[in-house]
């Protein structure tokens, strides 16, 4: 996989910054499955292996990651709710100047987000997944919590050089970026290009929700 060039356009502030800065999260929903509501349809074993390996995803980066429509994806989602098998979160962030919210998913059996940061942390890189995962050849991907220094990612994937695999951080606003990560998802483009240590590269949750391929919104920050 290739990051893309240092020349990038301007992009529309309409969706930016969702997950830029937690505020507060809602208690865990959850429901207790029962026979008559069990779905192990294929896009309900999709999304349960991709929350996995993901941990947590919003609804529409399960929809990336299926290659479907939001509200197939959403519906899949409400149907394993219902099995009981996973579990959601209203997380309140900071979406530029205003307040929005976000539902975060993830499985019933699985630790759920420390608090609103942490979750917007996973909202993240848990689109980052997304696309990676429709376009990576040799995708493997692990989420690691590491205590003080929060959530990271392993992404693992086939190169012209071999096997190769990067540490992806996905600082929020105002938090110190991981000085080990080879990758960085700020909030904001500006972000990225500011805070981004010189030879690492990063990309952009504004990005990110844009189409277009992942390796394309990638970018190395020269010395």
């Amino acid at each position: 996989m290739h990051e893309g060039s240092e020349k990038k356009q301007a992009v529309p502030n309409k969706k930016d910054v969702n997950y830029a800065r937690g505020i507060t999260m809602g208690a865990a929903q959850y429901r207790q499955g029962d026979c008559e509501s069990l779905d192990f349809t294929g896009r309900a074993s999709e999304l349960i292996m991709c929350l996995s390996e993901a941990l947590a995803l919003t609804t529409g980066a399960a929809a990336i990651a299926l290659s479907c429509h939001r509200k197939v994806a959403g519906s899949a989602m409400n149907s394993l709710w219902w099995s009981g098998m996973v579990r959601w979160v209203n997380v309140f962030a900071e979406m530029g100047q205003y307040q929005g919210q976000f539902r975060l998913w993830y499985r019933a059996d699985a630790r759920p987000p420390r608090d609103a940061q942490e979750a917007c942390r996973l909202a993240a890189l848990g689109l980052f997944y997304a696309l990676a995962k429709k376009e990576v050849p040799g995708f493997k991907w692990q989420v690691m919590r590491n205590g003080k220094n929060g959530i990271l990612a392993e992404m693992q994937f086939d190169s012209n050089s071999g096997a190769n695999k990067w540490l992806i951080d996905a600082p929020r606003r105002d938090e110190n970026p991981h000085p080990q990560a080879d990758v960085y998802i700020f909030p904001t483009l500006l972000e990225g290009e500011t805070l981004t240590p010189a030879g690492k590269m990063y990309t952009a949750d504004e990005l990110l929700f844009e189409p277009g391929e992942l390796r394309r919104k990638i970018f190395r920050k020269t010395p």
